[in-house]
């Protein structure tokens, strides 16, 4: 039996993911960083966007919000996609680590489907 999440499990992985993200951008802001090697790297990624882009693209994944309206897929493509997965992955594996593998799995789906709504193949 596969597991299908609700719409309150989305809406409370969303609103995690968002205030998780948004205290990671900021403590990589400041300069805050437990490990040099992997936190020089997210770091870098950190810093191609903007906290203003990254709350649409949290938006994105749950809400198909305004992400290419507002111009933030143009930060996501010089971000990278290597930049979107560290990110991703960081903010799920370090920073949310309660969250079910299957719900795990969906939060870097949506991820990859934001990489191809940005930058066409």
């Amino acid at each position: 039996m596969a597991f299908k999440p609700t719409t309150v499990i989305k809406s409370t992985a969303a609103a995690i993911f968002t205030i998780i993200a948004m205290a990671a951008f900021a403590s990589a802001s400041t300069g805050l960083a437990q490990s040099p090697e992997p936190d020089r790297y997210l770091n870098q990624c950190l810093g191609k966007i903007s906290s203003r882009c990254a709350m649409y693209a949290t938006a994105e994944m749950y809400h198909h919000g305004p992400l290419k309206q507002n111009g933030c897929c143009l930060e996501i493509y010089h971000m990278g996609q290597i930049c979107l997965n560290i990110v991703t992955r960081h903010v799920i594996e370090a920073l949310v680590p309660k969250l079910e593998a299957t719900q795990k799995q969906v939060l870097i789906e949506k991820a990859t489907q934001i990489w191809y709504l940005c930058v066409p193949v």
